[in-house]
């Protein structure tokens, strides 16, 4: 079966180490993964982080996929988002209010970064959990406002929030969650039963948690062998295909 790692970095830990993207690819291969989504998180320039993705792109194509990341408050957000989809022909953009300073609930930039994010059909992904600066309940009105754009929470967002956001979007045929560094068996069965393998992408969040388990716990959820296809690429492969 093929896997696609649809979340996944690359850059210096939050603990300093640092990796690369010949040592990602090396990595991943050994599981099987075939494809990676990646953004960075470990520059303080919002340019650095995603020059180290274009890269990255450059060096691996047919391997990587550049997910852009895009501090909506910055005065150049929009200008950054026109560079990462435009010039450097990135596949999604990330947003993390935790690591850039902002909560979502206040700050009304947002609105006009994810339009011009909608001209260019990626998808949207969102870190929910982890700090109150990422409520993820925000984020499900403006997807609500922009049917037509897809989004995605990562880490099905968290111990703190994937319960609940799960309710919230079981209704929503453009929202989709992304499982990796969640081990909450109850919130990962939730998932399953809920949203059903068609709104499920597998993730490893590399270089900050083992592949090996973020692989396996998938196989522990009740799939059959084709809802497993949509879950570990074919969700992956139309999420990262440009919508019209």
């Amino acid at each position: 079966m093929k896997m696609y790692d649809f979340h996944s970095h690359l850059g210096k830990t939050r603990s300093g180490e640092e990796n690369s993207a010949s040592q990602l690819v090396s990595d991943l291969s050994t599981f099987g993964i075939s494809k990676v989504g990646i953004c960075s998180m470990s520059q303080y320039s919002m340019q650095d982080n995603n020059q180290i993705i274009y890269e990255a792109m450059k060096e691996y194509p047919d391997f990587i996929e550049g997910i852009a990341y895009i501090d909506p408050k910055a005065p150049d957000a929009i200008d950054e988002v026109r560079r990462c989809l435009g010039d450097m022909k990135m596949n999604g953009v990330k947003f993390m209010p935790w690591k850039h300073g902002y909560n979502a609930e206040n700050c009304p930039q947002i609105g006009m970064v994810l339009d011009e994010i909608g001209k260019y059909g990626v998808h949207v992904q969102i870190h929910g959990g982890a700090s109150p600066l990422c409520t993820p309940y925000v984020w499900v009105n403006y997807a609500k406002e922009r049917p037509k754009m897809r989004f995605v929470f990562t880490h099905i967002c968290g111990r703190e929030f994937g319960s609940s956001i799960i309710e919230k979007i079981k209704g929503m045929d453009n929202f989709w969650v992304e499982t990796s560094a969640n081990m909450e068996v109850d919130i990962l069965r939730k998932a399953a039963r809920v949203l059903g393998a068609s709104r499920i992408v597998f993730g490893s969040d590399w270089p900050y948690k083992p592949t090996n388990i973020e692989i396996k716990k998938l196989y522990n959820l009740g799939f059959s062998s084709s809802e497993l296809e949509q879950v570990f690429y074919k969700n992956a492969e139309m999420l990262w295909e440009k919508a019209a």
